[in-house]
């Protein structure tokens, strides 16, 4: 076996093993409908993210 086979095989194990759908993440924009709160079913199984939201409060001289 070349070092090539090999380097492509293992990439191609990964490929099979971490296979995920993507997903988005919301934004920040406060009416995307893509922004939703997990429901308590995903909260007990973890599938769920933490947000932390900053807002930045700058005047017009800063």
């Amino acid at each position: 076996m070349s070092s090539v086979s090999g380097a492509r095989q293992g990439a191609d194990n990964r490929n099979e093993q971490d296979h995920h759908e993507p997903t988005l993440a919301p934004t920040m924009d406060t009416h995307n409908p893509l922004e939703e709160k997990a429901t308590p079913e995903e909260i007990r199984q973890g599938e769920y993210t933490m947000v932390t939201r900053l807002y930045l409060d700058r005047t017009p001289d800063d």
